[in-house]
């Protein structure tokens, strides 16, 4: 019986690590997230789902915070503040800017699912009305 008693208690004990290992896992992808996202400002290189939009982004460049605001910031002036969330862990990246933006910076809303990176550069990819989407960004 002590055996018995013994064996469960090792196993709720094993499955609490396992779950804080994960969890460790999860914030130390997070916060990788957020230190690379804003250290620097980024531009977007390519946006196509079938028709290149690149030109639309001309003079934009992105200012992500640690506080989860993304500030669009075109020729020096900032245009439209938006939220953003990362998660390294499930290689994702959201980002919701206001009604009020403009249309080219509403292109850049919903869960982007991240396919490469470095350091210094992003590409996702989501599946925008039926159509697959593909973003890159780089640090400047």
């Amino acid at each position: 019986m002590k055996k018995a008693v013994y064996t469960l208690m090792l196993l709720l004990l094993l499955t609490g690590c396992k779950k804080l290992i994960q969890q460790t896992q999860e914030q130390i992808a997070e916060d990788m997230i957020v230190n690379a996202m804003t250290d620097g400002q980024w531009v977007v290189t390519v946006y196509d789902d079938g028709t290149d939009y690149l030109t639309e982004f001309t003079g934009y460049r992105f200012q992500f915070k640690s506080n989860r605001t993304v500030d669009a910031i075109k020729n020096g002036t900032t245009e439209s503040t938006g939220s953003w969330q990362g998660d390294g862990y499930k290689r994702e990246i959201s980002a919701d800017y206001p009604a009020s933006a403009t249309s080219t910076l509403q292109r850049l809303d919903g869960l982007w699912k991240i396919v490469n990176n470095n350091w210094t550069w992003v590409k996702a990819t989501q599946t925008i009305n039926g159509k697959l989407t593909t973003l890159e960004l780089r640090k400047q």
